[in-house]
């Protein structure tokens, strides 16, 4: 299975399509592909040189980072959108993430226009 395989593709594109689900996991993905966790696990390790629950928890931040610059939601509703179970998960793998809380980054990355 290459980096472009259709495998791979369907599987990361499905992560996307479900990113704001807060109960997505890995046997939803493997049940969509209609392979094993244990396989789904090989070919993220294999490409991604991470877990597919990595993955996609990575992909939730980057998201996040972006909404909390970019949007006008409140960090609840973007804890929301990110597929975070609650807003005190969030705020704890934001900050584990960032080392910072989703307050201080909003404060060190938004630029204020006069």
């Amino acid at each position: 299975v290459s980096f472009d395989s259709p495998l791979m593709k369907s599987a990361v594109q499905f992560i996307y399509e479900n990113i704001s689900n807060p109960d997505f996991s890995n046997k939803t993905i493997a049940d969509k592909l209609n392979i094993s966790e244990v396989y789904l696990r090989k070919l993220f390790n294999k490409h991604y040189n991470t877990t597919p629950k990595q993955y996609l928890l990575e992909k939730r931040m980057q998201k996040a980072m972006y909404m909390l610059i970019n949007s006008p939601l409140n960090i609840t509703s973007i804890s929301q959108e990110c597929g975070f179970s609650n807003p005190y998960h969030f705020c704890r793998a934001f900050k584990q993430r960032t080392g910072y809380t989703p307050t201080q980054y909003i404060e060190r990355n938004t630029v204020y226009k006069i």
